[in-house]
């Protein structure tokens, strides 16, 4: 993800990768997703395919990290028995600020073209026309739906 273009700009927020009640991950979400009901009613869900250059690619979880300013363990501390992790937090949690940017860059940034099977969130600060591949309501039976693309 590049610069700010403007200094008022936000950044837009959407999904890369997603995992299901049963731990498979997807990069396109499946609207009868129990997890989905009854939230998103009256909303599009907008499909994008948007160069990796334009991306900011995080690691949902492990961004928790980054916004409470906590220590980011490597992705793999979800297997260490949970001495050993305490352990690594307690050793980790009074680390400076640059440390921890350094853990938040290699634990938390994850590269557009590898992502792995957990919950990736992407950020942009600009949608162009082109960027857009479909637009459907956010919920209901995949077959009642009408492809605006």
């Amino acid at each position: 993800m590049g610069p700010r273009p403007d200094p008022d700009a936000a950044p837009l927020w959407a999904w890369a990768r997603w995992v299901d009640s049963k731990g498979e991950a997807h990069t396109r979400p499946d609207r009868r997703y129990p997890g989905f009901r009854n939230q998103y009613d009256g909303l599009e869900l907008l499909h994008l395919r948007v160069d990796e250059s334009r991306v900011l690619c995080t690691d949902f979880d492990q961004y928790h990290c980054v916004i409470n300013r906590w220590p980011c363990a490597p992705l793999d501390a979800g297997t260490w028995p949970p001495d050993e992790y305490d352990r690594w937090l307690d050793e980790h949690w009074d680390d400076p600020a640059e440390k921890k940017r350094l853990q938040y860059r290699e634990n938390a940034i994850v590269d557009p073209a590898h992502l792995p099977d957990r919950w990736i969130q992407a950020c942009v600060w600009t949608i162009a026309p082109h960027d857009v591949v479909d637009i459907r309501p956010a919920c209901g039976k995949p077959d009642t739906m009408v492809s605006h693309g």
